[in-house]
């Protein structure tokens, strides 16, 4: 809203509260008798014309516009063919619009408005909001341009004004990129994330040859290798020590 039409509405705000106060408080309220003599007072009755005379106006100019302000089209037509038309959306085009404005990654689009006037006419006008700062006057421009070339995709040449407009960035700078170094004592770093490809569904993964051939060495080894000696197992002696007979026991036996 422009400046001289929101002065035309205050104006007209504080006249008709004005000319319904001087109206209707000769006949409401506490204050009747004074509010009726007051209208005999040439001043006071000439300022409540004035303030009816702007009320009356500011009602005909709202009647006016609601009756000969143009209906809020939804369709674009882009081109006839013969008693056929084809017709874009307000919708799509401002799809459009957002589609070209984030494919870069760079902006985001907060609001994004399609107006379609007389004639097949269409006015964009796109609030933009950077990720990180970023250079306006150079960047604008590519922006607009990539804007208007890809609206021309889908409305051709029926886009009449397109209006950008930037917002605070999200971030001041963009984000640096860390670089890890590898030292040398330590294999578990890489310069680079090593990428490993999963086997596919039924498929066997493949065997590197290094390990078939440590495997073979292994085996050769095992072959080669003497076999250890048994030793014979100790022998255990037992000896069994016999108590003598008594000598007179044995000699009456042999008796």
């Amino acid at each position: 809203m422009n400046g001289l039409r929101r002065f035309g509405l205050l104006v007209f705000a504080l006249a008709g509260i004005l000319c319904l106060c001087a109206l209707a408080l000769p006949w409401i309220g506490p204050y009747q008798r004074e509010a009726t003599e007051m209208m005999y007072n040439d001043y006071y009755y000439i300022a409540v014309q004035v303030v009816l005379a702007i009320t009356a106006l500011g009602i005909v100019v709202g009647l006016l516009r609601a009756l000969l302000t143009p209906r809020k089209r939804k369709t674009v037509v882009v081109d006839k063919m013969g008693g056929d038309r084809i017709t874009v959306t307000t919708a799509a085009i401002a799809s459009q619009a957002t589609h070209v404005i984030e494919s870069s990654g760079r902006f985001i689009a907060e609001r994004v408005r399609v107006n379609s006037k007389g004639k097949g006419k269409v006015s964009v006008d796109v609030r933009v909001r950077p990720r990180y700062t970023v250079d306006i006057t150079d960047e604008g421009k590519r922006l607009h341009e990539d804007l208007a070339k890809g609206l021309s995709i889908i409305c051709g040449e029926k886009v009449r004004h397109l209006n950008l407009e930037f917002l605070e960035a999200t971030a001041p700078e963009p984000a640096q990129d860390v670089h890890v170094e590898r030292l040398d004592d330590d294999p578990m770093q890489f310069d680079e994330p090593q990428q490993f490809e999963q086997p596919a569904e039924n498929q066997i993964p493949e065997v590197p040859a290094s390990v078939y051939e440590r495997a073979e060495a292994m085996r050769e080894e095992s072959e080669t290798a003497e076999e250890p000696v048994a030793q014979p197992a100790p022998k255990l002696t037992v000896q069994v020590e016999t108590e003598p007979e008594d000598v007179d026991d044995v000699e009456g036996e042999a008796e």
